[in-house]
C-alpha cells in the first residue's frame, strides 16, 4: 500500500485522522479532522504537527509531542502505542479535549513509513477503540502493514553506535522515502556508494530490509526529529 493509498483511505474515513512523516510534518488531513478542529488541509499541510496542535497531556503545560511522537516513544520501548488523552489547539485558538491514537504504517518501495493519528472527539458516543479499529481495519484490508501493532523487545543500543555519520545520513534519507538516486544527488556521492552504505547499515542493525532498518533505528532513537 503506497502512501497515496493511505492518504486516500484516510480522506474517506468517517473519523478524524491525519498523517505525518517521520519528522512530524503533516502530509494528510481529512475532512473529519477539519470538522473536529476547524483547520482546513491548506492551513496545516507541510507544517509540523506540534506547531499546529501543541497537544497538552493532563497536568502538563508543555506540548508532549515536542519530545517526539508518542508512537515513536512507544516503538522505542517495543510497545504497541495506545490512545493518548490530550487538549489540542483548534483553529479558533481554543483547546479541545480529544483522544489521539497513533499508528505507524509501512510504506511500499521508496515510500517512507507514515504516522497515522486517529482523532476521537470526546463529545461523540463512539469509543476511541471503535474509531481506531475502523481505520486500522481499512488499512489492513487493503494490504497495509501497521508496524506499530507488532511489539518487540527494544533492540540493543550497541547496534546503533556502530553506524558511521554518513550511514546515519543515508538512513535518515531512506526513512524519508528518498530513492537511491535522490540520496546520491543530495549527498554528492554515487548511487553505488549509497547502496554500499545501505547494505552496511542493514548489516549493523541486523535488518533484512530497508523498512526493518528504519523501524529498528526509530526504536533506538536514531531518527528523532524535534
Amino acid at each position: 500500500m503506497t502512501s497515496g493509498d493511505v492518504f486516500r483511505l484516510l480522506e474517506s474515513a468517517h473519523v478524524g485522522a491525519y498523517a505525518v512523516s517521520l519528522d512530524q510534518t503533516i502530509v494528510s488531513w481529512n475532512q473529519a479532522a477539519q470538522r473536529i478542529l476547524g483547520f482546513s488541509p491548506e492551513q496545516v499541510l507541510g507544517r509540523r504537527c506540534y506547531d499546529v496542535l501543541a497537544g497538552l497531556e493532563p497536568g502538563s503545560i508543555v506540548p508532549g509531542c515536542l519530545e517526539g511522537c508518542p508512537s515513536m516513544r512507544a516503538l522505542k520501548a517495543g510497545e504497541v502505542p495506545g490512545a493518548v488523552d490530550v487538549r489540542i489547539l483548534c483553529a479558533s485558538g481554543e483547546r479541545k479535549g480529544v483522544s489521539i491514537t497513533p499508528m505507524v504504517v509501512a510504506g511500499r518501495g521508496n515510500d517512507a513509513p507514515v504516522l497515522v493519528h486517529v482523532i476521537h472527539d470526546r463529545s461523540v458516543s463512539e469509543s476511541p477503540e471503535t474509531a481506531t479499529d475502523s481505520v486500522r481495519e481499512g488499512l489492513v484490508r487493503r494490504g497495509a502493514d501497521v508496524v506499530s501493532d507488532h511489539p518487540t523487545t527494544a533492540p540493543d543500543s550497541a547496534h546503533g553506535s556502530e553506524l558511521t555519520g554518513r550511514e546515519l545520513e543515508v538512513l535518515r534519507l531512506v526513512a524519508l522515502g528518498r530513492s537511491t538516486p535522490e540520496i546520491a544527488g543530495q549527498l554528492a556521492i554515487s548511487s553505488h556508494t549509497v547502496l554500499n552504505h545501505i547494505r552496511n547499515l542493514r548489516r549493523k542493525l541486523d535488518a533484512t530490509s530497508k523498512l526493518e532498518a528504519v523501524v529498528t533505528a526509530m526504536r533506538l532513537g536514531l531518527l528523532d526529529w524535534t
